[in-house]
């Protein structure tokens, strides 16, 4: 074989064995009521740029990914208001999902709304992977929700696989400057459970180690079984459904529960659909007792 040839595919190979973890597209929009010398399209089409390749070219891990194994997602990022020249404040929808075994279906892993982001943006300071060391906020927040990310896939596919990523995100918390610990997207102080510190907090928290047993459950044991007999698939869902429902009860209103329920209601409704009444039954009680607000939406299960 010609020895450019064989080079070119040696590149390729490595390039589809070592290619970022990431697959997201972003969605960068203002309302109509910004208005300052960033209105130009140009500048925040800059930052989509920016958000893009910061997400999806950065190495986030030391595993190995081939480029169809890359974790789908799309964010879209509403800024709402200019605080200050070149300092915003904005709303960020994050959304990631995973493809289901033997199917042509990928599950919504995470669906949430941010209403807290605040940053500066010049168009000349760069985003960098923040762990433990902080740079800035709009990095941070960007990193903090790629690890949780992460964890929440690897969960998905192994008993506590997301652990270290959690850990990771954990670490960007506790590497906050002190100005910022006060703000409405990291604080702690119980005025509210749904931000960021919450959700790391109910992640790791020893009260909820059962959701995550059967957070895998529902995925790996479940969803994924599912082709291979439908039946047995969905009792083993209701079965890890029941055991979500018993952590809300040790552990009542958890931003991470709540999550779930936004992120799933469709999924489940969709697959118990097809259940005998008594499951319908338990689902729609263990829904509800989630998140009484939604309980119209399982209506469709009595």
């Amino acid at each position: 074989m010609h020895k450019g040839m064989t080079f070119v595919l040696l590149i390729t190979c490595l390039t589809g064995i070592f290619s970022q973890e990431l697959n997201f597209k972003v969605n960068v929009v203002t309302q109509s009521s910004i208005n300052s010398l960033t209105n130009d399209p140009a500048f925040f089409a800059d930052l989509e740029k920016n958000l893009t390749e910061f997400l999806n070219t950065t190495k986030w891990t030391e595993d190995e990914f081939q480029a169809q194994e890359r974790i789908k997602g799309a964010i879209q990022l509403t800024i709402t208001e200019e605080l200050q020249a070149n300092v915003f404040k904005a709303e960020m929808v994050w959304q990631s999902e995973r493809p289901v075994f033997n199917s042509a279906y990928s599950t919504p892993l995470i669906s949430l709304i941010d209403k807290n982001v605040s940053f500066t943006w010049t168009g000349l300071n760069p985003l960098l992977k923040t762990t433990n060391t902080f740079y800035d906020n709009l990095s941070a927040i960007l990193s903090f929700y790629v690890y949780y990310t992460l964890g929440m896939d690897y969960e998905s596919f192994a008993q506590n696989g997301g652990e270290a990523h959690f850990v990771s995100a954990q670490g960007i918390i506790n590497s906050l400057p002190s100005n910022y610990v006060r703000d409405d997207g990291w604080k702690n102080d119980g005025s509210t459970r749904r931000n960021r510190y919450w959700l790391m907090e109910n992640v790791l928290n020893p009260r909820m180690r059962q959701f995550r047993q059967a957070f895998y459950e529902y995925h790996r044991l479940s969803l994924d079984k599912m082709y291979e007999d439908t039946d047995k698939s969905r009792a083993i869902m209701l079965s890890a459904l029941t055991s979500i429902g018993q952590s809300n009860i040790e552990y009542p209103d958890t931003y991470l529960i709540q999550m779930l329920g936004d992120t799933k209601k469709d999924e489940i409704i969709e697959i118990f659909k097809m259940g005998d009444k008594g499951q319908k039954s338990k689902v729609k009680a263990i829904m509800v007792g989630m998140d009484k607000a939604k309980g119209d939406k399982y209506e469709v299960l009595n």
